[in-house]
């Protein structure tokens, strides 16, 4: 086993400095060949109304592209005379034409002439932070009306923290010393519990009432767990009184299709000597026994096809029968007159 030793003729600051610069941020004037002028970088657009959305992950996405000291003036230009300007101007308009892009086309013309991307910035906070205070108010009125409904468990809480999320936005942070920030912290987040709490369906109401008595309530992370893990048992009990109700059902349904099919097989064996239909006897025969009321035959004497030809036949038999012994008879007389 070998130690390992330290070169005496390297300083210890030096292997610092070499990790600290393999650590460090690139320099904000360098440009990516990905950083092009035409790059969206949110798809939220700045409509006039969104600003605190829109501005949220603007920064996000200028901080990932180191570029974030050109909106807060963090990266001044360099003398005109200075090298290193040409450079700073062409970040600096690619930052602007990143701001362009991702907003109304209306909202750009307004600021298309601006110089650079910190006027460009300031110019859209003036003109639209100042509807923060509406907001705030509109998402406090949503948090306060925010109810589960027809959502999941999950579904709900995500919907909640987004206005959580978004209200925190808008709150400037407090600094001290005295140590309220946590005492602030904790009230916080047992107020968020509590809202978590109170928008749940009353399905819930069992484990909501065992959780507001824990002391102390926990975070609302650990109340949606709970919440989640009640919904699952939940979904368990309703499969397993659904199966044997859905197994009887399809044995209903196998002794009715059965049924139905015997009742049909005996149906078509049925024949009727009357009318020669299959499906009745004689004694069902509509013909004989007369139609429902309401059929269009209901009180009328019908004959079947079968019927009808056959009773023809015997009119036209006794018709004959008749005009024969009367045609005989004329021609009698007629004879006996000549006589």
């Amino acid at each position: 086993m070998t130690d390992t030793v330290e070169n005496p003729e390297l300083p210890r600051s030096a292997s610092y400095g070499a990790e600290e610069k393999r650590t460090s941020l690139p320099d904000p004037l360098t440009l990516h060949p990905s950083n092009t002028s035409g790059l969206v970088l949110v798809n939220t657009l700045l409509d006039g109304r969104n600003y605190g959305e829109w501005s949220r992950l603007m920064r996000l996405s200028l901080s990932a592209k180191n570029k974030l000291g050109f909106i807060d003036g963090s990266v001044k230009a360099p003398p005109t005379t200075d090298p290193r300007y040409p450079l700073w101007q062409c970040c600096n308009d690619l930052v602007i034409s990143w701001i362009l892009h991702s907003r109304q086309p209306n909202i750009a013309r307004s600021v298309i002439f601006s110089g650079t991307a910190t006027i460009v910035w300031n110019d859209l906070y003036d003109r639209f932070s100042q509807g923060d205070e509406s907001r705030i108010y509109q998402i406090r009125q949503e948090i306060a009306e925010c109810r589960q409904g027809s959502l999941s468990v999950s579904a709900y809480y995500t919907k909640l923290k987004g206005l959580w999320d978004e209200l925190k936005s808008y709150q400037e942070p407090i600094t001290c010393s005295c140590g309220m920030m946590k005492k602030i912290a904790d009230r916080e987040k047992k107020e968020r519990a509590m809202q978590f709490l109170m928008g749940l369906n009353a399905t819930f109401s069992q484990v909501r009432g065992s959780i507001l008595m824990m002391n102390p309530l926990p975070d609302t992370r650990k109340v949606h767990g709970l919440i989640l893990q009640q919904e699952r048992q939940m979904e368990v009990a309703t499969r397993r009184e659904i199966s044997p109700a859905s197994h009887a059902m399809q044995v209903t349904r196998g002794a009715a299709t059965q049924t139905a099919r015997s009742s049909s097989s005996n149906h078509k064996d049925k024949h009727c000597t009357y009318c020669d239909q299959t499906g009745h006897l004689v004694d069902r025969c509509y013909y004989l026994i007369g139609f429902l009321v309401g059929h269009k035959w209901h009180g009328k004497n019908i004959k079947p096809k079968n019927r009808r030809a056959a009773a023809h036949n015997v009119e036209v038999k006794k018709e004959a029968d008749n005009e024969s012994p009367t045609f005989i008879a004329e021609e009698y007389k007629q004879i006996m007159a000549l006589l």
